[in-house]
């Protein structure tokens, strides 16, 4: 994590120190909420595990940095929960399993611009880029009927036969927004990303190997000018 954060501050420093003389950078603080799903590429997992979505959170800083006119790069770091809802029939019987895993995630966006010509200070914003992030803590909640009788269970998904070995997810982003400039200092951002995740969260040969973040981010920000 220590290493994460020192990239980090290195990338900010470094796009910050080549932007052009006549560009603004910003800072953003954002705050939103994850919709995020488990899926599983392996067709058995497809067959056991059926996926929902959980409503989750994620908060963060991006600073936003212009190479061109119409041409910026995002640096972002965010505390974003994942995870998803798995349920399965075993014996007839449902079992629901929540996984809640938490990360800090890292983000390198590259942002076209499109203003608007009919709002003043406003325009359009796209994002595309790759992000990685950094577990946390990872917790999990089973619950199901045996016979009759309404069983559930609780704990970390980093202990026990099923523990979720990746502590890294690597995944990419794209999406879309709007900026509004309220002030001459000051714009209110709303963004909407989507973010695929490239590798399995867990390791070995349990159903966990397979399933994979798929995440739909809905938030909103404040951003003022730096440098």
């Amino acid at each position: 994590m220590k290493r994460l954060l020192l990239v980090f501050a290195v990338m900010l420093f470094v796009f910050a120190s080549s932007a052009p003389v006549s560009a603004q950078a910003t800072l953003s603080l954002t705050g939103g909420v994850n919709l995020s799903t488990l899926t599983a590429d392996a067709p058995f997992a497809r067959d056991v595990w059926h996926s929902e979505s959980l409503a989750r959170m994620s908060v963060g800083l991006a600073a936003t940095i212009p190479a061109s006119k119409h041409l910026g790069v995002q640096v972002g770091i965010a505390y974003a929960q994942k995870g998803g809802r798995l349920s399965a029939l075993d014996n007839s019987q449902l079992v629901t399993v929540d996984m809640a895993l938490d990360y800090f995630e890292f983000t390198l966006l590259a942002v076209p611009t499109l203003p608007l010509s009919s709002w003043e200070r406003s325009s359009l914003r796209f994002f595309v880029g790759p992000t990685l992030a950094s577990r946390v803590s990872c917790d999990f909640h089973a619950s199901g009927w045996l016979g009759a009788e309404h069983v559930a269970a609780a704990g970390s998904c980093d202990a026990g036969p099923d523990e979720i070995e990746a502590a890294m997810d690597l995944g990419v982003a794209l999406g879309g927004g709007i900026a509004v400039g309220v002030t001459d200092r000051a714009a209110v951002n709303v963004d909407l990303l989507y973010t695929l995740g490239l590798i399995p969260i867990g390791g070995g040969d349990s159903y966990w190997s397979g399933p994979r973040h798929r995440v739909l981010t809905l938030r909103a920000g404040m951003a003022v000018p730096i440098g």
